[in-house]
């Protein structure tokens, strides 16, 4: 009995499973579409770098829309709270047909701009809020601006550092590169590749580079050189000024990427001065491309907050000293014709 109630059921399990699919119904459902005025205005990215080079003074930006038949404005706000940047115009124009908008032309304060400082310009356009469905892209975007000179690095020869702080000034020292800015002070009326009237050199993040710090830091080695490769001065503000260039160089309290301790749990980060440059007596008169540097600098823990300078100790000092240490460091710097190129 009890097995023919289980063939019963398998029977009727069918019938079940058919009058359940009659139920169904074929439907169409519409894509929903966008609002008639909507313009699905956006940046292609929310983060944009501008690295423009000594003696430039503004960059353009540009928004896209999603609908793109009818001429429209769209108004856009910068919320820099600086009020570092300024823009030609306060709203994007498209004209009519055109997906992308006329270009809108950011300036800045140069008598504030400082070399190698990197600013940020926020912007948002349809108060952050996409009016599209079908909107790409992002409605804020930050732009960041450097303005520096472009290094390269393979035209100079690697030199070895050997340096006071790190231990190695009498001894092999530090394997390090040599950069060299390839867009300084060129003259594109001489030809190649003798068209350079000084050379910009440096040995960038010094620290980092001879192995004293895990971390890059500002405390770059820069430094001109006239064409015989001799007369080194660092490259400063007042430098940059004789040239037309409206740019600070800071070459004090450069972080090094290094911090020291004192025995009262306080942490200070170790920075940098540059003192002075010249070149070793051995090779000042020599006629050659292998010239030997020396750097002197001094090195310090800085208290931001009360702007003193602490000496550096390798031992945990009850109570900071304040001053600083001066060192100095010589490397070889390897010249060949093509340098400049």
């Amino acid at each position: 009995m009890k097995l023919n109630k289980f063939f019963f059921g398998l029977l009727m399990t069918p019938a079940v499973m058919m009058v359940g699919c009659g139920d169904y119904e074929d439907t169409e459902v519409a894509s929903p579409e966008a609002d008639a005025d909507a313009i699905g205005a956006y940046f292609e990215s929310s983060a944009v770098s501008e690295q423009l080079s000594p003696g430039q003074t503004s960059f353009k930006i540009v928004l896209n829309r999603a609908s793109f038949s009818e001429a429209v404005n769209v108004p856009v706000k910068a919320t820099d709270p600086d009020n570092f940047f300024s823009l030609s115009d306060n709203q994007f124009v498209f004209d009519a047909e055109k997906q992308v908008s006329s270009p809108i032309t950011v300036t800045f304060n140069q008598s504030v701009v400082e070399l190698q400082k990197t600013y940020s310009l926020k912007l948002q356009v349809a108060d952050g809020v996409k009016d599209h469905l079908y909107g790409a892209g992002y409605t804020d975007a930050t732009y960041s601006m450097v303005i520096d000179y472009a290094w390269k690095s393979d035209s100079l020869a690697s030199t070895m550092v050997k340096d006071e702080y790190a231990g190695t000034f009498d001894k092999e020292g530090a394997l390090a590169a040599v950069e060299i800015a390839k867009d300084f002070e060129v003259d594109e009326e001489k030809p190649s590749p003798d068209y350079t009237k000084n050379s910009l050199v440096r040995i960038s993040s010094f620290f980092a580079t001879i192995g004293k710090s895990k971390a890059a830091g500002e405390d770059h080695i820069q430094f001109v050189v006239d064409k015989d490769h001799k007369n080194p001065q660092f490259l400063t503000t007042d430098y940059l000024a004789n040239n037309e260039i409206s740019l600070k160089v800071n070459t004090t309290k450069l972080a090094t990427g290094m911090t020291q301790k004192f025995a009262e749990e306080k942490e200070y980060p170790i920075c940098m001065d540059l003192v002075g440059i010249n070149v070793e007596a051995a090779t000042a008169e020599a006629k050659t491309d292998n010239v030997t540097y020396q750097v002197t600098y001094e090195l310090y823990a800085f208290d931001e907050k009360a702007d003193k300078k602490y000496l550096l100790s390798t031992e945990d000092d009850t109570v900071p000293v304040e001053g600083n240490t001066q060192y100095k460091a010589k490397f070889e710097v390897k010249f060949v014709k093509a340098s400049a190129e």
